[in-house]
């Protein structure tokens, strides 16, 4: 599947912080530009969220209406506590999608990096056998 990453927009890149009410409530607004997003559309229920190891964890989308953005619900948590994150920590999130099958949000420390992270989890995701313990 040569080419598979070439219809996947990496267009939206937005920072999340972790605090204590995000975690309390497992829920993390997205920034109201992320409604520009070309891998997100209000019909989509949920997202992958993809650490720098390639791992990821299925969570719930939703968007607010009366906030005019989307926010991630029912998995925000369970992402921190295994990611042994602390409020205060920042993620920097790449929107990885092609509108039409479940969006990413690869967690990017640098934009080179994202295609990466990405290779990393389509080939745990595709059945091929992951490399050991290189990471």
């Amino acid at each position: 599947r040569t080419g598979a990453m070439s219809s996947f927009s990496f267009d939206y890149c937005f920072l999340a912080e972790v605090t204590a009410s995000n975690l309390k409530e497992d829920k993390l607004y997205l920034p109201v530009g992320a409604t520009s997003s070309t891998a997100l559309h209000k019909q989509c229920k949920e997202t992958i969220l993809v650490n720098k190891e390639g791992n990821s964890w299925n969570v719930s989308l939703q968007f607010s209406e009366s906030a005019g953005k989307y926010y991630i619900t029912r998995g925000w948590r369970k992402f921190c506590l295994d990611n042994r994150c602390e409020i205060g920590d920042l993620f920097a999130f790449n929107v990885v999608g092609d509108g039409k099958t479940t969006p990413l949000m690869c967690v990017c420390p640098e934009r080179k990096e994202c295609s990466e992270i990405l290779s990393k989890y389509l080939s745990r995701t595709s059945g091929e056998s992951s490399l050991g313990g290189h990471l």
